[in-house]
């Protein structure tokens, strides 16, 4: 599996490596990573480690082929979230179904059933992004906020701005986070999402479409269509559209 990273502003102990490796900054090649296959469909292991906030964080590619299904009996060990990549699927969580269509999201508090299915012609896959808090599990502040939760990307509203424009998903708690922070960014040809900056928390940046250079502390390294990026706080980082289209990417964020 070819990954390029860079390792700033990162805290490694002793403690951390005998348990999981903990996550370094840099892209993780979706293309490059080696595929699984099971009686399914396939699954790609994209992003697999820790972090300051997230003692397991782990974000796989699941391949469904038409008719199969995926039975998630969320328990009190982690939290899920999916973003569907090539749709639609139906997801049924604690008994509500639900279609959804490429790009639409899904937050599974522990303790909750998902079950996705793919009905259609053709296979149909989604990221899965499972993960554990350092800080205990604070159930009570996930029922506060709503619980488990559901959203379509057709119900987002698009705005325009002179870059390109952005989605906002969402920006609440969770079991395992105190806050979970998703929005959608689509660059323009030749645009960059900002000036080189830093911030406390951790980062990832999902590519759906186009083709990236995202600039890591001083290296600067090639994004496409599927590929992950993990960014650890406080590393210098921005995003430039090189291809000859737009670039959307999810930009995902948690403390």
């Amino acid at each position: 599996m070819k990954i390029s990273f860079l390792a700033l502003g990162l805290f490694i102990s002793i403690t951390s490596f005998s348990q999981i490796q903990p996550l370094l900054s840099g892209v993780y090649s979706f293309e490059n990573t080696p595929s699984k296959n099971t009686k399914k469909g396939s699954i790609k292991t994209i992003l697999n480690g820790s972090g300051a906030i997230l003692s397991t964080h782990s974000i796989k590619v699941i391949t469904l082929e038409k008719g199969k299904k995926m039975n998630y009996r969320n328990n009190n060990t982690a939290e899920l979230f999916i973003i569907v990549k090539d749709g639609p699927i139906y997801f049924t969580l604690n008994d509500k179904i639900t279609e959804l269509v490429r790009g639409s999201t899904i937050c599974v508090m522990p303790g909750d059933v998902l079950l996705v299915s793919n009905t259609g012609n053709t296979t149909a896959s989604y990221y899965a992004m499972s993960y554990f808090s350092v800080a205990p599990v604070n159930m009570e502040r996930a029922a506060k906020a709503g619980g488990s939760f559901i959203i379509n990307w057709n119900d987002i509203a698009f705005k325009t701005h002179e870059r390109g424009g952005v989605r906002q998903f969402f920006k609440r708690p969770t079991a395992m986070l105190g806050i979970f922070d998703i929005h959608v960014t689509t660059l323009n040809q030749g645009k960059k999402s900002h000036e080189p900056h830093t911030h406390t928390n951790e980062e990832i940046i999902l590519m759906l479409d186009g083709n990236g250079e995202m600039q890591i502390g001083t290296e600067r390294q090639s994004c496409k269509a599927g590929d992950v990026v993990f960014l650890n706080s406080m590393v210098l980082h921005n995003i430039k559209n090189i291809g000859d289209k737009p670039a959307t990417y999810f930009a995902i964020q948690w403390n």
